[in-house]
């Protein structure tokens, strides 16, 4: 293998759940991340069906479902759903919603570089996600970003994993993709010949025909086991 690619939201980048706790506690409502992390799992189901039944439309339409399912599991009263959309829709314009750093992968990230790797992203975004990456720590580490408000193609869509092997001088065959959806990033890397690693935080995907991880840390051993 040649060339890395990786999705950024839930596999460089998760969710800000600080910001929701403290959100949601506005309204007299406690969570931990665990428990958001579990409201995430059945919201991912729920993206896979969409993805699979052709009923998922944009990246910022499923966004909107996305946050909906994972109050919904939480057991959050309906009636707040709109202004709590609206909340997380103003906190995303401002600084994205997408900021944690988990431990482990800047390491994971130099290792692979160290290894000679070239590393690339491939995210469904806003224009914004290089801009996210480098305000993080993280832009350094990739020789490239494809953002797909910018290159005018989305994921699961087999071309831009096509333009990202192009820009990583790989081929397909040479490449490895990394994300957290599987019928939008396993699936459109496969459809191009790519290896895929699923990020499956809570070990849950079994029935899933792909290589999981739990997170980007797990990623070298991963790759050097099957070397």
């Amino acid at each position: 293998m040649k060339l890395i690619l990786f999705d950024a939201g839930n596999t460089l980048v998760w969710v800000d759940h600080p910001f929701l706790i403290e959100l949601l506690r506005e309204h007299g409502l406690e969570f931990t991340g665990d428990e958001l992390l579990e409201a995430e799992y059945v919201a991912k189901l729920m993206l896979d069906e969409l993805v699979r039944s052709g009923r998922a439309g944009n990246d910022e339409s499923r966004g909107r479902r996305y946050f909906s399912k994972v109050f919904q599991e939480l057991g959050v009263p309906e009636a707040l759903f709109p202004l709590l959309a609206e909340r997380l829709e103003a906190r995303h314009a401002e600084r994205n919603l997408w900021t944690l750093v988990r431990p482990g992968t800047v390491e994971a990230l130099e290792e692979l570089q160290a290894r000679g790797y070239r590393l690339g992203v491939i995210s469904n975004a806003d224009g914004r996600v290089a801009a996210l990456l480098e305000s993080v720590g993280l832009a350094r580490y990739f020789d490239f970003i494809l953002d797909s408000a910018v290159v005018g193609v989305e994921k699961p869509d087999p071309r831009i994993f096509r333009m990202g092997c192009e820009q990583g001088g790989a081929r397909p065959e040479e490449a490895v993709y990394v994300g957290d959806i599987y019928e939008i990033d396993v699936v459109g890397a496969r459809a191009v010949g790519m290896r895929t690693f699923l990020i499956d935080p809570l070990g849950r995907r079994e029935e899933l025909d792909c290589e999981r991880i739990a997170g980007v840390h797990e990623l070298p051993a991963r790759l050097e086991n099957a070397a």
